[in-house]
């Protein structure tokens, strides 16, 4: 009850925040009574076209400050509504080609609309930038297929970044997260300058750049990912962000060190320092933390040195609030309570010949307590069977990873890009385990502490190298490309198992046992590509992919002597060798057609799957497959269909012939007769941004079909132990799907007011295989979500988010139980700033599930409030006084359903704690913009 009573008195609080503000800022409410509109409508001159995506702005006449600004539609009309009355304006239309149109005007309460009618625009022979003046630079212009923002039309603090800069961008939308989308598509990557600068995560460049240094914003299409890959659907084409400097801005150097000290033995320190000249940059960086988050955000890690330039693959996994990239762990991944620590450094630089360079080295460890209870409950034919583990878990692991990438433009048509990389990683864990399971008509079932050692070295070099060749006859296009990746992983395990078991008949079993694990792979893959122009808007695609793969898996297993006390005593049964090899090559041919706005792509591939398997205790399993499959591709205008068909082979670990049964409660077998999954896939999307209203929506759909997918075939024993056992099944399929839509009501350059909402669903029949019954598994599962947002000349930020998820599971024939769950999460944000140099932020998050069990808490609320001084000059340092957790309610608590089950997490976590931060930003800069000059520390 005190939960609940505290969450509905914090909501009242922020109701009242909310209506404070409207009465203290009376002229959001006014913000559209007594304001005039421009209208009209445009065609060009000479074809007698309407002319969409023109810029209409207004300026005042007297001192050339936008007011605001629209688009015109796809009929070449627009309206600009909001305008103020008794003052003289300037409407200004451009459009890339065409000559510039002005014209002033007043609006009056007696005459609230002034329309232009029907505006032709003439062809224009000069660069839009010869015959614009500075003070009029379009906010927005559309290139052919890019985006072009005028950084200066929208107004931002002097300490912002380039993260708030997108913020105000129409049809731009950046999340708590920092993650990027434009008109409803992922930004992948952020360019400086048209390079790389940063590598390829966005979030690096957006929070570490500052604003005022930024002259232009571009959006567009990834261009990399079209040259390896032209046929690919236009909805799923990658979106990128060029960033372009001021004059002046090519030299420089930004950062920041931080370092704070808290309650309960907490801290966090770190520093981020990236100097460039020119065409060069040299970044260092080093953090601690044990906040159970990265030293540094996503952002800052490849800000800083470009680590996807080097190579690296940009394999990333994220998880609570944490990240790891390419198995480098930042902080805060996993679960539990962890202290994180790592440096690094990144070159980069362009030779005299165009070359890309780049070297880079970094180091991250981390430190981990886990602290866990997971109590899971089945449903059986006639009987429930609940599970309840405790785990006690600490570990370390340490990762050096070193990286480089060359980058040479041959010519004007032909691009090598080569990016090696070698990695060296270590880690020791230590879990601790209990596990106590009950039947719900018969009682206990068993009990078992499993205690193990695991201790893992592994070391990988992998790289990737493309060529791509354009050629002088349009639409002729040749891409050669592959990747090669060689790893090893050497592991020991150990493990000790005491469990009772009560059914049939009581029984106690001891099991001491050491696992010698060796892991080796290989996977070579070459693919080479040939687009062929036949006539106009008709082309002839060729692709073959040529991939070799060999995975190598050795287990020795022995059981511990007691006469020596070593583990010396071999388990022939658990041992194995096992060596898998085989060549995946594909051919594939297509037209690839365009009629007016809709272009059609089919093709067919051929696919031949070669595979030989040698075991040590049998003869070697030889396999082969062929396939024909074919696949579409169609687009029009916002909207893409296409279809195309995957295949996988079975995971080495799941074809191992010998048993798993280092925790004897859960045994694990392998299968060597698994076959290849084969899945046809249908994707639908449609993405759309209407300037005119503000207006951005999008619609996804997916589904698949899989024939001879991996299932886990269960056994559960009557004394509780769990067995499984990977088959192939067929009839799993799936249908998932999302829909957005969110307007932005801007005022004017200062106030805004941005809604949403958005559901996402699905339904998933898999087949379950449990205790000799077969049943499809239909899980049904909708999350509806809406945010709203205001922002108040800066002043006053408000955010709110509010998420439910509804699961349901049913089984056929009733084979099973239903299962269901709803959950519901809210995130309610606050900034104000102000009297000046002061900032005060409070965020506060709530979580409820429904059915939760005895012992799992259902419901907490986390509210974080902080309090920042600025000082300074340009407000470069700051101290932020924060406390975490201020309700001490946090927890972790999280919930599954799968198969027969619904599965409960509750884990250890961060509790109340207090931190004094103090922060100092870096910002020289060689040119004298805004407030970037001047730093008279960390200058270079």
């Amino acid at each position: 009850m005190k939960t609940k009573r505290t969450t509905t008195l914090l909501k009242v609080a922020l109701s009242a925040i909310v209506l404070i503000t409207y009465f203290t800022f009376p002229q959001v409410a006014l913000a559209q009574s007594q304001k005039g509109e421009l209208r009209g409508s445009l065609t060009d001159a000479e074809t007698k076209e309407a002319l969409p995506y023109a810029t209409v702005a207004v300026y005042t006449a007297q001192d050339t400050v936008m007011v605001t600004f629209r688009m015109s539609d796809d009929k070449g009309n627009f309206k600009v509504p909001g305008l103020p009355l008794n003052q003289q304006l300037r409407a200004v239309i451009t459009m890339v080609g065409l000559k510039v149109y002005r014209k002033e005007f007043t609006l009056t309460a007696d005459k609230l609309t002034e329309d232009l009618g029907q505006i032709k625009m003439e062809q224009s022979s000069s660069m839009l930038g010869e015959i614009v003046v500075v003070a009029e630079i379009p906010p927005v212009l559309v290139k052919n297929d890019t985006l072009e923002f005028n950084a200066s039309s929208f107004k931002t603090l002097p300490t912002a970044l380039v993260e708030d800069l997108l913020k105000k961008l129409p049809g731009v939308a950046v999340d708590g997260g920092g993650n990027i989308t434009v008109n409803g598509k992922t930004v992948h990557k952020i360019l400086v300058d048209g390079k790389e600068f940063f590598g390829s995560d966005p979030k690096i460049a957006s929070r570490n750049l500052p604003a005022d240094v930024i002259e232009k914003v571009q959006v567009m299409n990834d261009p990399e990912v079209l040259r390896r890959d032209p046929d690919m659907p236009v909805g799923e084409i990658p979106q990128v962000i060029n960033l372009t400097f001021k004059k002046g801005i090519k030299k420089g150097t930004f950062g920041k060190v931080y370092g704070g000290a808290g309650t309960d033995g907490r801290y966090e320190g770190g520093g981020i320092l990236n100097a460039f000249r020119d065409t060069m940059q040299i970044s260092v960086l080093g953090y601690s933390n044990n906040l159970n988050r990265p030293g540094f955000g996503m952002s800052d890690m490849r800000r800083i040195g470009g680590f996807d330039r080097s190579g690296m693959n940009s394999i990333m996994m994220m998880s609570n609030g944490g990240y790891a990239i390419n198995g480098i762990g930042f902080g805060g991944m996993g679960e539990g309570i962890q202290q994180s620590s790592g440096g690094g450094a990144n070159f980069n630089t362009v030779t005299k010949n165009g070359i890309k360079l780049n070297l880079q080295y970094f180091y991250g460890g981390i430190q981990d307590e886990l602290n866990q209870i997971i109590n899971t409950r089945q449903s059986l034919q006639n009987d429930t069977l609940n599970t309840l583990q405790r785990k006690d878990k600490s570990g370390n692991s340490n990762k050096h990873q070193l990286g480089g990438k060359l980058d040479w433009k041959l010519n004007s048509l032909t691009d090598l890009s080569f990016t090696p990389s070698l990695s060296f990683t270590n880690s020791f864990t230590n879990l601790g385990e209990f596990t106590d399971t009950h039947k719900g008509t018969t009682g206990p079932v068993n009990t078992g502490i499993n205690d193990t050692r695991q201790e893992d070295e592994a070391a990988s070099l992998s790289g990737n190298y493309a060529l791509n060749r354009r050629f002088a006859k349009k639409g002729r296009i040749f891409n050669l490309n592959g990747t090669y990746d060689y790893a090893k992983v050497l592991q020991d395990k150990y493990s000790l198992a005491r469990n009772s078991f009560f059914e049939p008949q009581p029984r106690t079993t001891e099991q001491d046992q050491y696992r010698d694990n060796n892991r080796y792979s290989l996977g070579i893959k070459n693919a080479v590509s040939f687009t062929e122009p036949i006539i106009k808007d008709l082309s002839a695609v060729f692709r073959l992919n040529s991939e070799y793969f060999n995975d190598e898996n050795t287990i020795s297993a022995f059981s511990r002597n007691p006469e020596t006390n070593y583990y010396d005593l071999p388990e022939d049964d658990l041992s194995t060798q096992f060596d898998r090899k085989g060549w995946r090559n594909y051919i594939t041919t297509g037209l690839k057609w365009k009629v007016g706005k809709v272009t059609v792509q089919p093709s067919v591939r051929f696919t031949a799957l070669t595979i030989e398997s040698d075991f040590r205790e049998r003869a070697p399993i030889e396999q082969d497959y062929f396939y024909m499959f074919p696949s579409l591709n169609l687009q029009w205008k916002e909207i893409s269909l296409s279809y195309n068909v995957d295949l996988r082979e079975p995971d080495a670990v799941d074809l191992q012939p010998v048993v798993d049964n280092t925790n004897p409660l859960f045994i694990r077998y392998g299968n060597t007769e698994l076959k290849p999954t084969v899945s046809h896939n249908v994707n639908l999307s449609l993405y759309k941004f209407d300037m005119q209203k503000g207006l951005n929506y999008n619609v996804f759909v997916y589904g698949g079909i899989s024939n001879d997918a991996i299932t886990r075939q269960r056994t559960v024993e009557a004394n509780g132990v769990q067995v499984t056992r990977p088959v192939n099944t067929d009839g799993n399929w799936n249908l998932n799907g999302s829909a957005r839509i969110s307007k932005d009501f801007k005022y004017d350059s200062s106030r805004k007011i941005s809604l949403g909402a958005g559901v996402f669903g699905g339904y998933n029949k898999t087949l379950l295989l449990l205790n000799g019954t077969e049943s499809f598994s239909k899980r049904w599962n909708i999350s509806p979500s809406v945010n709203a947002g205001l922002n108040l000349n800066d002043k006053f930020e408000f955010s709110q988010s509010l998420r439910f998820n509804i699961q349901t599971n049913n089984y056929e024939q009733g084979a099973f139980a239903a299962q269901n769950v709803i959950t519901r999460t809210s995130d309610t944000g606050i900034v104000l700033r102000m009297p000046k140099k002061i900032v005060w932020e409070a965020n506060f998050e709530s979580w409820y599930s429904s059915n939760t069990v005895p012992g799992i808490q259902n419901n907490f609320g986390r509210l974080n409030a902080a309090v920042i001084f600025l000082f300074m000059k340009n407000d470069r340092a700051q101290l932020k006084l924060s406390v975490y957790d201020l309700l001490d309610q946090n927890i972790s608590v999280s919930r599954i359903i799968r198969e027969n089950m619904i599965e409960d997490y509750q884990t250890v976590t961060l509790t109340r704690y207090g931190m004094l931060t103090f922060t100092y930003n870096i910002r020289n800069f060689g040119g004298k913009v805004g407030s970037t000059s001047g730093n008279t520390l960390f200058r270079f």
